[in-house]
């Protein structure tokens, strides 16, 4: 009977670990219909989700990315080659050592929407879910950042497009640097050139 209550308190205590600290946010009860995070100055996409590649890299500057981490030694690009989806991972290096780097990504999803169903409550409830999140402005359609987990998602016509920004939340030197990954979020999708 006390290696069943060890195991129920070993199982449950992560659980509660994660209701208490974790990100996510009851939608329950809560008032849908604001719209007030919509672009009224989006003015199109420049590329349609068919016309993307299935490698996002294009749509990454090495550049940009080393201006936005001046610290980075190199960035790398991985082409995409090995998802089933169209995006990118690129690796922001910070020293000579091959482990030492920042992983981020850029994926890009088409929308499918249900009969009926309006992306404007879809995104609404997708900002809703987390505790972190709050509304970018002048980004596509419109645009949703979740600090907690460096995630800047872009609304565009027929798709969206998601970046994780390169970071590391255990990594106390990098903890140490207090970056603005949401500014760098928001500069990463500006420099894609797809809106």
């Amino acid at each position: 009977m006390k290696i069943l209550n060890r195991i129920a308190i070993i199982t449950l205590f992560p659980f509660f670990l994660t209701s208490c600290f974790g990100d996510k946010n009851t939608v329950v009860g809560q008032e849908l219909g604001d719209s007030s995070f919509v672009n009224t100055n989006f003015s199109g996409n420049k590329k349609d989700f068919a016309a993307l590649p299935k490698n996002m890299c294009e749509f990454i500057s090495e550049s940009n990315v080393k201006n936005l981490y001046p610290d980075a030694t190199k960035v790398l690009f991985d082409d995409g080659k090995t998802f089933m989806t169209k995006s990118c991972r690129f690796l922001v290096y910070m020293g000579d050592d091959e482990y030492n780097y920042l992983n981020g990504t850029i994926i890009a999803v088409e929308e499918k929407l249900a009969e009926g169903e309006d992306w404007k409550e879809t995104w609404e409830l997708k900002k809703k879910m987390s505790k972190s999140s709050s509304f970018v402005s002048d980004l596509g359609q419109a645009a949703i950042w979740i600090d907690k987990k460096r995630e800047l998602s872009v609304k565009l016509e027929g798709y969206m497009i998601t970046i994780t920004v390169p970071g590391s939340p255990f990594n106390e030197q990098e903890i140490a640097k207090k970056r603005d990954y949401k500014k760098i979020a928001v500069e990463i999708a500006k420099n894609t050139g797809l809106f």
